[in-house]
């Protein structure tokens, strides 16, 4: 009698490989958060803020990360203008007028009450296995009204995800990571302009 090979491992092989195809591709594109709902308007009264561009203080500024090869995870997208944006419209969502000002100048020429700037401290995105990832985000940021600094705080937000490998994962992964980091950054600085009225 003949012995014949289940075709099982054969197709498990095949469905391990066609997952990792599917996976992360190294060059990442930085979601935008979802647009503001129109219903959130600030009110005609509400204080102005001008966000600057944060700056770009990481450490290695030619990648996001590195993938479970050792090879890196890049993006074409501007790290800095993706955090920063995502701040100020944050702040718009919470009812203050917002600008933003591509440098200190700008921001300055518009005459807002409040100002916000900040630094990127670190980005980074890491492939542990096929099926998780992880990021980690953390930025300074300072608020200064029209005489000084009234506010100066870093924070950071790290998440990870285990699921199916796709190309949009880690876009995903980072984007919420982002939301996770901007919404309490935008409630103390709100809360700090409250507290100064």
């Amino acid at each position: 009698m003949k012995y014949t090979r289940p075709a099982f491992p054969a197709a498990t092989l095949l469905l391990v490989l066609l997952l990792a195809a599917c996976g992360p591709s190294n060059n990442i594109r930085l979601l935008p958060q979802p647009p503001l709902d129109a219903t959130v308007l600030p009110s005609p009264k509400a204080p102005s803020v001008s966000v600057v561009a944060f700056t770009d203080n990481r450490p290695d500024r030619t990648s996001l990360g590195v993938r479970k090869d050792n090879s890196a995870f890049i993006t074409s997208d501007n790290i800095t203008d993706w955090v920063s944006r995502a701040l100020a419209d944050e702040l718009n969502r919470n009812g203050l007028q917002v600008s933003y000002a591509a440098g200190f100048k700008e921001a300055r020429n518009g005459n807002p009450d409040y100002m916000v700037t900040g630094e990127l401290n670190s980005l980074w995105l890491k492939e542990i296995s096929a099926t998780e990832l992880s990021t980690e985000l953390r930025i300074t940021y300072n608020l200064a009204n029209r005489q000084k600094r009234i506010l100066k705080d870093t924070f950071s937000q790290a998440q990870s995800r285990t699921g199916l490998p796709t190309s949009s994962a880690a876009e995903r992964l980072l984007q919420e990571t982002l939301r996770d980091l901007v919404k309490p950054v935008a409630r103390k600085i709100v809360q700090t302009i409250e507290g100064k009225k």
